[in-house]
């Protein structure tokens, strides 16, 4: 024994079993609004108050998972609008992807390889990627102003073990006390966050869906790509992407109209 090894455990070598039971392929939801309710649903539904009194420290890392699932929307909904607008097509050609997502996707969803290295754990970076890539301008700001707070609590938890930092602190407007302050995710606080994150979600949903049929009504048949043959088509690809079963089966869909009414009456409003 020496010296050197008094102040914590002695180990050993620790490896990974086999990298193919960490992966597993994950089930078909539907439109990314719908992948996105079904994973924040389940953070929310183990985050019940007994469990997080029982297991405080499961608060944050809860977050971390909306804060995730609200991510994984965007790279989604971002990757299907470039796979059918060609407006942003046109955007998305002046941007650059990783030759690693080149490698791994090949043909298959190269779009959302595109959005591999950006995080969207900022609000700032949604609205950017939007115009970069989309040509469309967000205007879902509450929402964004409200979903930059829980960015901010994230960034603590991940980078910092929960203790809040002085840059995070000075963003959420927290005085200094002069003491360390840690993250707290309760139950109350949990849902906050989840109410934050499906209200960014569902705003921006709409908005997006409301550009891409205008676009489709209005921008795409000018261009010389436009094949009238195909425009029911391009159509449902546009409600496929965005039309929420989770939220017909809620009936929580204000105006639930059918894919064709709703087509007909959007070539009402723009032609």
């Amino acid at each position: 024994m020496s010296w050197q090894q008094s102040v914590n455990q002695a180990v050993g070598v620790s490896r990974l079993g086999d990298i193919k039971d960490f992966v597993r392929h994950g089930p078909s939801i539907g439109s990314p609004i719908d992948t996105f309710y079904s994973a924040s649903r389940e953070i929310l539904m183990v985050g019940t108050p007994a469990f997080l009194r029982a297991h405080p420290p499961m608060g944050p890392l809860l977050l971390v998972g909306l804060v995730s699932a609200t991510e994984n929307y965007f790279r989604d909904i971002f990757a299907r609008i470039i796979q059918v607008c060609p407006v942003a097509k046109e955007y998305s050609a002046k941007q650059t992807i990783n030759f690693g997502s080149v490698i791994w996707h090949g043909s298959r969803d190269m779009e959302r390889g595109a959005f591999e290295h950006i995080s969207f754990a900022n609000s700032d970076t949604i609205i950017k990627s939007a115009n970069n890539f989309l040509g469309f301008q967000i205007k879902a700001t509450g929402a964004l102003d409200e979903f930059a707070k829980v960015c901010e609590l994230r960034h603590g938890i991940v980078h910092a073990g929960a203790v809040v930092s002085g840059k995070n602190a000075v963003r959420l407007h927290i005085a200094s006390s002069g003491r360390t302050l840690h993250i707290n995710i309760d139950f109350a606080q949990l849902q906050e966050c989840g109410d934050v994150c499906n209200t960014l979600v569902a705003s921006v949903n709409t908005e997006l869906f409301v550009e891409l049929a205008r676009r489709w009504a209005q921008s795409w048949p000018k261009l010389a790509s436009w094949d009238p043959t195909r425009k029911h088509q391009l159509f449902k690809r546009i409600w496929q992407a965005f039309y929420s079963s989770i939220d017909n089966a809620n009936h929580s869909i204000p105006d639930n109209l059918s894919m064709l009414k709703c087509k007909n009456r959007v070539a009402a409003t723009f032609t």
